[in-house]
């Protein structure tokens, strides 16, 4: 949807309201003030479910093409 979305507005010819440059700072401060075990990365989030430590183990048994 979001692909979809994108493409639309490109599409469309939207003009942002926000530049890139100041959606990257604040996202980059909104995510600096979220704690780490929270953070969807390697420690948190998503990532520490049953079914996301599968795949992990998954891909790293997985032979190398």
């Amino acid at each position: 949807m979001n692909a979809l979305s994108c493409a639309n507005m490109a599409l469309a010819d939207y003009d942002q309201l926000i530049p890139l440059d100041e959606v990257i700072k604040t996202m980059k401060e909104v995510g600096a003030s979220i704690p780490r075990s929270l953070r969807c990365t390697a420690l948190g989030g998503l990532s520490i479910t049953p079914a996301a430590r599968k795949i992990e183990n998954e891909m790293k048994h997985k032979p190398k093409k």
